[in-house]
């Protein structure tokens, strides 16, 4: 429908800010987006509609990613904090917040096996396959009954 998705850019924040105020609880000073745009484990993903943006996810992918889990047969798993998500109300229901929470989660899982392949690999497993796991959490608040449905329907498990 004319929704594309892409890295937040330098000349983005104004507008991400400002999108930002507008839909969450919890304003977030010039450093966040700044922090965004210059740390290697932080990304923001936008969505765009006709050259504005209408929805972002930013996330932060954890810097001891490589963890083993033996309960799952010991595979490695990426584990990705969500630090926030939100879409415009006329853009929502359209799978929009879904594919931005998999888009983003998506790019730091690459862009860190790209770091890890850099220096040394913390673990066979990760040379062979880089991460068979990412582990997506998100804090939601209580109140936040639409939130906290969301996250479900994406399989997320509340805490």
């Amino acid at each position: 429908p004319g929704i594309h998705f892409r890295v937040m850019k330098a000349a983005d924040i104004p507008e991400v800010r400002t999108l930002h105020a507008s839909l969450l609880p919890v304003q977030y000073p010039l450093t966040f987006f700044i922090q965004l745009l210059l740390q290697p484990r932080y990304l923001c993903v936008l969505a765009t509609h006709e050259d504005s943006v209408i929805a972002f996810a930013s996330a932060a992918i954890d810097p001891s990613h490589g963890t083993a889990r033996p309960e799952r047969g010991n595979s490695s798993s990426a584990r990705i904090s969500l630090l926030t998500l939100g879409v415009q109300p006329i853009h929502r229901r359209q799978g929009i917040g879904r594919a931005l929470v998999h888009d983003v989660a998506r790019r730091l899982r690459a862009s860190s096996c790209r770091n890890e392949s850099q220096s040394e690999p913390s673990s066979a497993e990760d040379v062979r396959h880089g991460y068979s796991t990412v582990l997506v959490q998100a804090e939601v608040a209580h109140s936040n009954t639409a939130g906290k449905f969301f996250y479900s329907r994406l399989g997320m498990d509340a805490e």
